[in-house]
């Protein structure tokens, strides 16, 4: 709780100093984001009761984003500034995040619908072809991955993702930044989160709804998240290096009782990136306990890439691992990807790029095999603009 004190006073004396500071010009909003667009062809394991059953093998896929921004400084040099973002697409998250921010001397706050200082303080392998595409990418996944996930989250801490929070990020000093976040309840105000909705993110109802309710039957809530990085360059070698960490507690039921199977969730992850001559190495490893109570149900996923760029092209090459064990049970479900992809900027903004990606899930349990288990190779290409 000293954490969110801190930042609230800081925001506080940035709000006093900028009352005596009047001359900046009013906040102007500028408008940019992204479009990304793909064709993508597949084969995965499509017999009876299989991930891939009377699914088609091709596709066209896109996602994207339009980005308000404004900011203004003040004679005092502190900034104040917002940030909307809205989906270029119809779905219950329609504001991906909205928040304002302020910096100066004293560090950044941001306040609002923001991911955390964990997930954006983080660093990992870099993507073979572009982000929308990588192993890690939360955007875009194309094989089925049965009773698995979704995708390989190996990616940082992210108890809290877009729900409404409050960061404070201290001034970079000698290469290091430390960064912590305080989130009251992990829920956004339409958004449901269907892969595990007892436990995950949950609608808050508006912002008109009032205070939440604190007995959410095994809600995530009052989630502290931590990040660090250390950020130089030695000769020619950029080095960067972060680790984070997350707790949440879980909710009791409407009688006050906790409920069975749920625990306080808590993840930690570490990751590293170095660069040299257009080569960039990276990995990282994160570890979630998944907020269940039951024995045997941690999660682990851990990741490796290296990416070459010259000029306008680049190439890279990634693995990805995730190790989910079965809540209660001895088995455990494995996923072990690659992918070899390649980029070309034909643009300013405009990137072309492509690749092919072998995912492969393994599960011990054998009650469980033909509904989790796949073998899926994903050919895609397309293109990324930014505007």
């Amino acid at each position: 709780m000293k954490k969110l004190l801190y930042g609230t006073t800081a925001l506080a004396a940035a709000g006093m100093i900028a009352g005596s500071a009047s001359a900046a010009e009013q906040i102007k909003m500028g408008v940019g984001g992204y479009f990304q667009s793909y064709i993508v062809a597949g084969s995965e394991d499509d017999g009876v009761g299989q991930p891939g059953a009377n699914r088609r093998n091709h596709k066209i896929t896109r996602e994207g984003e339009i980005i308000f921004n404004g900011k203004t400084t003040l004679d005092n040099g502190i900034q104040f500034g917002v940030q909307v973002q809205l989906e270029a697409e119809v779905c219950a998250d329609q504001i991906d995040e909205s928040f304002m921010w302020v910096s100066g001397s004293f560090g950044r706050i941001n306040l609002g619908s923001e991911n955390s200082a964990a997930y954006l303080m983080h660093y990992a392998a870099p993507a073979p072809s572009h982000w929308s595409h990588g192993l890690n990418s939360p955007n875009m996944s194309e094989a089925q991955a049965g009773g698995g996930t979704s995708f390989l989250h190996t990616n940082p801490v992210s108890l809290s993702s877009d729900a409404e929070k409050i960061t404070y990020f201290t001034p970079r000093l000698a290469g290091f930044q430390l960064g912590a976040s305080y989130t009251p309840e992990a829920c956004e105000e339409g958004r449901w989160d269907g892969n595990n909705a007892a436990l995950t993110e949950r609608p808050c109802g508006g912002s008109y709804a009032g205070f939440s309710n604190e007995r959410n039957s095994g809600q995530q809530s009052e989630v502290v998240e931590i990040g660090a990085n250390y950020v130089n360059k030695f000769g020619g070698v950029d080095v960067a290096v972060s680790g984070s960490w997350g707790e949440a507690n879980a909710e009791p039921n409407a009688a006050g009782v906790a409920v069975a199977g749920v625990a306080d969730r808590e993840e930690w992850s570490v990751g590293a990136r170095f660069g040299f001559a257009g080569f960039t190495l990276g990995g990282a490893y994160r570890d979630d306990n998944r907020g269940l109570g039951t024995p045997n149900s941690d999660r682990q996923d851990y990741n490796l890439g290296l990416r070459y760029a010259t000029g306008p092209w680049g190439v890279g090459i990634m693995w990805a691992h995730a190790n989910i064990e079965d809540a209660g049970a001895t088995g455990k479900n494995e996923t072990d990807a690659f992918e070899v992809g390649g980029s070309y900027d034909l643009g300013p903004g405009i990137v072309l790029n492509g690749g092919v990606q072998y995912w492969d899930h393994q599960e011990d349990d054998a009650a469980l095999q033909n509904a989790n288990e796949n073998e899926a190779t994903i050919f895609f290409i397309g293109t990324h603009i930014a505007f």
